[in-house]
């Protein structure tokens, strides 16, 4: 299996990436051979790649990644120190603290995993956002996410919208795709707990101002099934629950699109 997917990769419709950075599940054997026995890895955004399998339909430019984030998370500071704790980009602890190998990783195994996974990602996904460049004046990068619980006061709205607290985004693109989410009956939270990750930071803060990116996190409650989520790994989702927050994401995302194309900013 390739590490990562791209859809429309060539396509200039629009002035968009997508990237989905922690839904794959791909797991080398060599790695399980290493994991705990029974170890459980959860909070993985779990079938986005499904729930928005229309934005390829619809010439939208798509970064899919097939492997785990247990392997190593894209969405991680690569400067960061990766020795294994929850920050790091190659764990050697679940995000909710627990073992996950019978022996710590050595460096070697480290650097073999951010040759191999961590940096084709982001290889693959500045040749997309730079590809745009040459058409647009200003592009946009949406960076997908999902969360169960989270957080201290924990989180208790569906969505998150996360542009490192204005950094990362104009003011007016971060109302729009707030609006278009309460609009459509969802109660969103800005920047709280999840500002935006590593991916959002980096590609939008280094092309001046002709990257704006954002990070959209949607509660599972709200597209997997409406209930508490605790230490586990998902294999299905609840039909109506699915259907429904697929139909409405669709309407939001064309909306979206159509405000992209209508703002002279990035045409």
């Amino acid at each position: 299996m390739k590490n990562y997917s791209i859809f429309n990769e060539l396509d200039q419709t629009h002035p968009i990436v997508v990237s989905i950075p922690h839904s794959g599940t791909y797991i080398s054997s060599e790695m399980r051979k290493q994991l705990m026995p029974n170890v459980i890895l959860p909070n993985m955004d779990w079938f986005l790649r499904e729930l928005y399998d229309f934005l390829a339909l619809d010439h939208v430019t798509v970064l899919e990644n097939n492997t785990s984030r247990y392997v190593a998370d894209p969405n991680r500071d690569i400067e960061a120190d990766p020795t294994g704790n929850y920050h790091t980009l190659v764990y050697q602890k679940t995000t909710l603290n627990k073992p996950m190998y019978h022996h710590p990783l050595t460096r070697e195994e480290v650097d073999q995993r951010i040759e191999r996974y961590y940096k084709p990602y982001h290889q693959a996904l500045k040749q997309l956002l730079e590809n745009k460049l040459t058409a647009y004046k200003k592009v946009i990068l949406l960076d997908l996410h999902s969360f169960a619980e989270f957080g201290n006061p924990p989180v208790v709205q569906d969505f998150v919208l996360g542009n490192r607290n204005g950094l990362t985004t104009s003011r007016e693109t971060a109302q729009v795709m707030m609006r278009l989410l309460s609009d459509a009956g969802y109660t969103v939270s800005d920047n709280y707990p999840f500002p935006g990750g590593y991916i959002t930071k980096h590609y939008g803060t280094n092309y001046g101002n002709r990257i704006e990116s954002m990070q959209i996190e949607i509660r599972y409650r709200e597209y997997i099934g409406d209930r508490y989520y605790g230490e586990e790994e998902l294999t299905h989702w609840d039909k109506s629950t699915f259907e429904h927050a697929k139909a409405n994401l669709k309407v939001i995302f064309q909306h979206f699109l159509s405000y992209i194309h209508n703002n002279i900013n990035y045409c």
